[in-house]
């Protein structure tokens, strides 16, 4: 059973359910919140290992990344149904680990890349 922490910032109750309760059920701490001010109240108090977040709204979701990048040590990868390329570019510059389209892929594949990428930050 995994000891990791993820967060999960989405609007969206049906997906963010559905994520939380597959990294729950793999042994994963899950905390969700809908908006970015929730999440940056919720990580000044507790830090995570992962931040799993929809980019929209794009004006409050990028600037957010951008401040994880600089500020935590979370692996941060986007949950959206957003996948024209501009909004991959634009969250890939702003410091995404990985980005999974919303309906593309199993949870198992989210639980697997986050495990892995955390296992990589912490080795590197």
């Amino acid at each position: 059973m995994s000891k990791y922490s993820l967060l999960i910032v989405d609007a969206d109750a049906y997906y963010a359910g559905i994520f939380a309760s597959r990294f729950e059920a793999a042994g994963w701490k899950v905390r969700v919140v809908e908006t970015v001010e929730d999440a940056e109240l919720l990580l000044e108090r507790k830090p995570v290992d992962a931040v799993m977040i929809d980019v929209e709204p794009f004006e409050t979701a990028i600037p957010f990344i951008h401040a994880l990048h600089r500020e935590s040590e979370s692996v941060v990868t986007v949950l959206t149904n957003l996948g024209d390329r501009k909004t991959i570019e634009e969250s890939k510059e702003a410091g995404v680990d990985g980005y999974f389209l919303k309906g593309h892929f199993f949870p198992s594949e989210a639980i697997q890349k986050l495990k892995r990428l955390i296992e990589e930050r912490v080795t590197n």
